[in-house]
């Protein structure tokens, strides 16, 4: 039943004057500041008498359409009913016409508006010594908390907002629960602005929906009795997530599941390194005073990773990111450390399955993908390793060269008189295959086979030897320079062992960095 204005009895000095003015829509000034904890008794108002009040008043207390405005009000506790979870003011399930506007004023109990109904609600420059309970609170416009001090736990929890929740320089401290502001499923068309603020214990907007920003300029985030200091798991918001200016996340933020348009943020406003989860946040764009490969993954590497597994979105999406914005290069890096580090944590996997043989290919094969393709993000980077190998094989086999340590590389020069006969000096007699009778040598003091071989007859119009044709056709496998089907180093020289020993290493690594060239141009070897 509704109660009646006579019900109150004598009414208190500000009850009065709030009785006097409420029908003008102004703000009715109790007075000019906050009042303090032992606010005398003409500036205190029953909590049931705003209650009353807000829910229409009567005849002679008409509440203006606008709505009950008041400033600098100690809004004291009456409710007598002993059941009753609060003496303070409780509006649960009322539907209100008018705004709710009570400024600089003080509350010693909790103010309990769950379920209620109405255009706005302001608690600008207030302080709630038990916090705030609005659960599915329905606000056609918004909610105002600036420069808010709350030491209780304020809930929101599923509420529903036209406009905006605003809490710019709030000071909210976690009562007995650790939690400072709980509003996990709030649904706003505007945004959230914590611009400034000071939070001691769990801020939570999980799977909030937001129409606009979520604002943390110049806050400063401290955890209480939780591990999380802000949780942003699952937020839509079509604006930006905004973190900069002179505040920080001094514990752990979770943004896990996060979709914002984009990011605004000074790199030092982020929480130090293992504070930061950041798996299956998405976004479309970074503002930001660094956008160098160096800062943001620095900025990556601050997620916590303890026992967990490694998760590669974040890098994937700061990739993706960069790439559009421009930054292609930046985009190549974050991708490269990616494939690091998801191998690296692969490996470690191995480890302890206690596969420790898996575990050393792995990091063999790891090794060559990173040092040769960079893991498929650079397969020009393939060429440049064929290019060192090139010149290492035309120091090798030129060195051969110099030192007559090659031979002919098909069967007719290697039974041909010329080159049989080369290898005995001329004073000296051998037999040929297939001879009958001795037959002089050819070489001359101090004359090797292959110099001997190079002046005679046979070698007229064989190839000549030249260490950068032959260097490149041993190294290329789909080009024919036709410079190794004649020579080949001689290992029955020291020299020519060691170069005829190389020889294998070059074809081998020709193939496969050709082949990691081509694989990493398709982007088989991408894990992503």
């Amino acid at each position: 039943m509704k109660r009646t204005l006579a019900e109150f009895g004598d009414l208190w000095p500000a009850e009065q004057k709030l009785r006097d003015e409420v029908h003008t829509g102004h703000v009715v000034i109790i007075s000019d500041k906050l009042p303090p904890e032992d606010a005398p008794h003409a500036l205190r108002i029953r909590a049931s008498f705003i209650a009353y009040l807000a829910l229409g008043g009567c005849k002679k207390c008409r509440l203006s359409p606008r709505g009950l405005w008041i400033s600098g009000a100690f809004i004291d506790g009456d409710d007598p009913t002993p059941e009753a979870e609060t003496a303070g003011l409780d509006l649960t399930g009322c539907n209100l016409q008018g705004d709710l506007l009570l400024h600089h004023c003080r509350f010693p109990d909790p103010v309990i508006a769950r379920d209620a109904t109405l255009p706005n609600l302001g608690l600008s420059g207030s302080h709630l010594a038990q916090g705030l309970r609005a659960d599915r609170l329905e606000i056609k416009g918004g909610i105002f908390l600036q420069d808010v001090t709350s030491t209780g736990e304020m809930t929101i929890l599923g509420a529903t907002l036209g406009g905006q929740l605003i809490c710019t320089g709030g000071q909210f401290s976690a009562g007995n629960s650790g939690n400072a502001l709980i509003a996990a499923g709030l649904e706003a068309k505007g945004g959230v602005f914590l611009r400034d603020v000071t939070i001691k214990g769990l801020l939570c907007f999980d799977r909030a929906t937001l129409g606009g920003d979520f604002d943390c300029t110049g806050g400063k985030f401290t955890t209480g009795k939780n591990k999380a200091a802000l949780m942003v798991q699952g937020v839509e918001a079509k604006g930006g997530f905004i973190l900069r200016g002179d505040g920080m996340v001094a514990e752990s933020l979770v943004l896990t599941n996060a979709r914002v348009s984009a990011i605004v943020d000074d790199l030092h406003c982020w929480p130090e390194a293992g504070n930061l989860d950041l798996d299956g946040f998405r976004y479309d764009a970074i503002y930001s005073t660094s956008l160098s490969a160096k800062d943001r993954l620095e900025w990556l590497r601050r997620q916590n990773r303890a026992g967990k597994p490694f998760k590669p979105q974040p890098y994937e999406q700061l990739a993706k990111v960069l790439r559009d914005m421009g930054h292609r290069d930046d985009a190549r890096l974050v991708l490269i450390e990616k494939e690091r580090l998801q191998r690296a944590d692969r490996r470690q996997r191995l480890q302890m399955a206690n596969l420790f043989e898996d575990a050393f290919a792995a990091h063999c094969w790891d090794w060559v993908l990173r040092y040769t393709v960079a893991y498929g993000q650079r397969p020009l980077q393939a060429f440049l390793c064929l290019a060192l190998f090139w010149g290492l094989g035309l120091w090798v086999f030129g060195a051969a060269f110099n030192a007559q340590a090659l031979k002919p590389n098909d069967a007719v020069s290697l039974r041909s008189p010329d080159w049989v006969l080369c290898a005995t000096q001329a004073d000296q007699q051998v037999m040929l295959p297939g001879g009958r009778d001795p037959v002089d040598g050819r070489a001359g003091p101090g004359q090797s086979q292959f110099d001997c071989f190079a002046s005679k007859q046979a070698a007229l119009g064989y190839p000549t030897f030249n260490p950068w044709i032959y260097s490149a056709d041993m190294l290329l496998p789909v080009v024919d320079l036709e410079m190794q089907g004649y020579w080949i180093p001689d290992e029955r020289l020291p020299i020519g062992a060691l170069a005829r020993a190389y020889l294998w290493l070059h074809i081998i690594a020709g193939w496969g960095l050709s082949l990691l060239a081509v694989a990493g141009f398709s982007g088989l070897i991408k894990s992503d």
